[in-house]
C-alpha cells in the first residue's frame, strides 16, 4: 500500500495541490489545477481528491476535470462538484482516470459562481 490505502497504486505521486489555502470559487471559469502527462508513449493514471465548503448557498460554481482518454483519444469531462449547493461541507470528489500520453489534465471551475461563496481544496495524484 502507498501513502493512502485508497490510492490506486503505491507509485502514485502528488502532482499538484491547491495547498492549505484552497481555491475560492469565482464569478468566472478559471483553471484550478493543470498538469500535462509526459509524452512518452505510455498511458498515465491520475487520481483526483477534493473537498468543498460552501459558506453561503451557491448558484453555479460547478467544478469539472477534462482530459484525453488513453483508450480512444476522446475527451472526457467528469463533474467533480455539481455547483448550486447549500451551505456546509460537501461531498469528497474523487475520480480515477487513465489519460493519453501528452494529455493535459485540467481541473477548472466550469460554471461561474453567480451567487454565494464556496471554496475547494484539490489534489491531483498521478503516475
Amino acid at each position: 500500500m502507498g501513502l493512502f490505502p485508497f490510492a490506486p497504486n503505491p507509485a502514485m505521486n502528488l502532482l499538484l495541490t491547491t495547498g492549505a489555502a484552497g481555491f475560492t470559487l469565482q464569478n468566472a471559469t478559471p483553471n484550478i489545477l493543470v498538469w500535462t502527462a509526459p509524452n512518452d508513449g505510455q498511458p498515465h493514471r491520475v487520481f483526483v481528491v477534493g473537498n468543498q465548503n460552501v459558506s453561503v448557498s451557491e448558484t453555479g460554481g460547478q467544478v469539472s476535470m477534462t482530459f484525453t482518454r488513453a483508450d480512444n483519444g476522446g475527451t472526457n469531462a467528469p463533474v467533480l462538484f455539481g455547483g448550486s449547493a447549500g451551505t456546509g461541507y460537501h461531498n469528497v470528489a474523487n475520480n480515477v482516470a487513465v489519460v493519453a500520453p501528452g494529455s493535459t489534465v485540467t481541473i477548472a471551475q466550469s460554471t461561474a459562481l453567480t451567487a454565494g461563496a464556496a471554496q475547494v481544496w484539490m489534489e491531483l495524484w498521478g503516475s
